[in-house]
């Protein structure tokens, strides 16, 4: 019924652009600059002097009039703070060494910037590093067999259509290491690959927002084959955020082998998360990720998933593993086509890698409201051990759409789900004056916040604290909360844990119990009567082990200090009178004893 319903569009123009050379700029300027190729060492001013006016400085800026060759077994450094325009259709070659490293900012910008220039091209230098350097107004840093550092850059406005490259960052058999970059508001994606052109990026820690400005069929981040295995695409830990209403988030479109990690980013607010589209040349790993609100475009028959898989065949399926995702607010949690099969939980194997974990919170569109993962394939699908939001297995039956809903497609096994937090333990223990209440979750999926509630019968309970959650986490996660000053009391107290996940469903702990009524000083402190007026006093024995002063406290049944007073005690018996204060209230009264080795309450009923 919705075979088409998957980014079809961005299928073919993905495959198109998959098959994109790059096509080499020449050298044939007539003016060119090319550096002696003798092992100079250069910075910018030197440039200047042996340029013959290709590289100019006045007014606090370098300018580069015409395109700038760094020949082999040279190298140019910018290691202090400048500013450096180039002239329309000019860029910077690098078949040396190029070290830009300030201590502030290098910003490399058009001299024209409705003409811009091309950028940066670099062959062959994996000794290449570029830290601090914004380049905006270009059409890209292009890199060519290499694998150089790219840390703590800014590129913004960059990559207009040209054959110079197709993306802020366009990679040609090259493997770069791109750490802490922000990527803002460039021309198409942000960083691109050819579908048929190894290429295995690290990209970590870096920022994407507004990217594909032109508004065309592109995500992000768009890669193609990564090689044979020996090396692995890396997205870890990146915000990809806010796309244009035709741009994904991620997308993966091989004419080759694929093998990668995609671990820990913010995909949000794009047209859709993530697409993959192949069968067994597919390989990755996609963990822990916040994929969240990709339903800019609002278009269920165009795109929307948090992931898209397509692809395959009956004898070749994707190795695709799905483990500890959020999946929230998308047009669908996760849609699969073709015969691509990824693996979203199996607890019946061996490997703990596939376990599931992933949580499906409110995916919902126009076309097929509230379903979070739609199987369009004649394959069975593994989805066990998720949170689907609800404990009811005929809700979580409704958020999914399989063989159930339609015989010819496959059935999704979703056995074993599991609730927003899997506590392994919670208990109580006395220590001092306190009690000391400790538990601790194997795991955490969607968690928001533990509410600890007390009772004195162990019906009625009330809430006396709030503890934040870790929100996701598969490993072992502990928690503390001291209840203060309760040996006030001698009583039974029951505690338990209200457990809130980010979309206020809750679950309780069991209850655990404290007995506070055994206090070793029992027959050491003794008061008549425990039963007085406004005007009486209480007569007080106590027998002490040393001499020692002793606080004398007056406590409501709520544990609110009413008034306190103290008594210095000898060892041996002691005998005073305590008379109340006058306006201490009617009604159950908690009088405490505390000294050094001395923590006795008793009840007494004011009348």
């Amino acid at each position: 019924m919705f075979i088409r319903f998957l980014n079809i569009n961005d299928m073919k123009l993905l495959c198109c652009l998959g098959f994109f050379f790059f096509v080499l700029i020449s050298s044939s300027y007539a003016n060119n600059y090319n550096t002696p190729g003798t092992g100079v060492k250069w910075n910018l001013d030197d440039l200047v002097i042996n340029s013959a006016g290709d590289v100019t400085f006045s007014a606090g800026i370098f300018h580069i009039n015409d395109t700038i060759f760094i020949r082999q077994n040279d190298t140019l450094y910018i290691t202090a703070d400048a500013i450096v325009d180039f002239a329309v259709n000019t860029y910077l070659d690098v078949n040396g060494t190029l070290i830009v490293d300030p201590p502030t900012a290098v910003t490399f910008t058009a001299q024209n910037v409705s003409g811009g220039f091309y950028g940066i091209r670099v062959d062959s230098s994996n000794s290449t590093v570029l830290r601090k350097l914004t380049l905006e107004y270009a059409v890209s840093l292009r890199l060519n067999d290499c694998n150089i550092i790219v840390d703590s850059c800014i590129f913004r406005y960059n990559s207009p259509t040209t054959n110079f490259g197709n993306a802020a960052i366009s990679l040609f058999r090259a493997s770069p290491v791109i750490t802490n970059c922000q990527f803002l508001d460039n021309q198409r994606a942000a960083i691109q690959g050819g579908a048929n052109i190894n290429n295995a990026p690290k990209i970590i820690g870096c920022l994407f927002r507004g990217n594909n400005t032109l508004n065309l069929n592109v995500p992000q981040i768009n890669l193609g084959a990564t090689g044979d295995g020996t090396d692995t695409v890396q997205i870890i830990n990146n915000q990809i955020l806010r796309a244009s209403v035709n741009s994904g988030g991620i997308g993966f479109l091989p004419i080759g082998n694929v093998y990668a990690v995609i671990k820990g980013n913010v995909i949000k607010n794009n047209r859709y998360g993530m697409t993959f589209n192949g069968g067994s040349n597919i390989n990755t790993l996609i963990s822990y990720n916040q994929v969240d609100s990709n339903n800019i475009q609002g278009d269920p028959f165009l795109g929307g998933s948090g992931i898209s898989f397509a692809g395959g065949t009956a004898t070749s399926q994707q190795n695709s593993i799905v483990t500890g995702n959020l999946f929230r607010w998308n047009l669908w949690g996760i849609t699969i086509l073709n015969r691509s099969r990824p693996n979203l939980g199996n607890i019946t194997n061996a490997d703990t890698a596939d376990d599931g974990k992933n949580q499906f919170i409110n995916n919902t569109n126009a076309a097929t409201p509230g379903i979070d993962l739609y199987n369009n394939s004649v394959d069975p699908i593994f989805a066990q051990n998720n949170y689907w939001g609800s404990n009811d297995i005929n809700d979580i039956e409704n958020k999914i759409f399989h063989q159930v809903d339609n015989p010819v497609l496959g059935p999704v096994n979703y056995s074993n789900f599991i609730l927003p937090v899997e506590l392994t333990q919670f208990t109580a223990l006395a220590k001092e004056k306190n009690v000391i209440l400790n538990w601790q979750t194997v795991s955490e999926n969607n968690s928001h916040v533990f509410i600890i509630e007390k009772s004195s019968d162990g019906r009625l309970f009330i809430p006396i604290a709030t503890i934040s959650a870790s929100g996701y986490t598969s490993s072992f996660k502990t928690y503390s909360y001291t209840d203060k000053l309760v040996f006030h009391f001698n009583h039974t107290f029951f505690y338990r844990l209200k457990m809130v996940d980010q979309d206020n469903r809750f679950n309780y702990s069991s209850v655990v119990t404290m007995n506070l009524d055994h206090d070793v000083q029992t027959q050491a402190v003794k008061i008549y009567p425990t039963y007085i007026t406004a005007s009486q006093v209480i007569q007080v024995n106590i027998i002490s082990s040393k001499n020692q002063t002793v606080t004398i406290g007056f406590f409501d049944a709520t544990g609110r200090k009413l008034s306190q007073t103290t008594k210095l005690l000898t060892a041996g018996n002691n005998q005073f009178t305590c008379k109340p204060d006058a306006h201490l209230p009617n009604g159950l009264i908690y009088v405490g004893f505390t000294g050094e080795d001395i923590n006795r309450t008793i009840k007494v009923l004011k009348h």
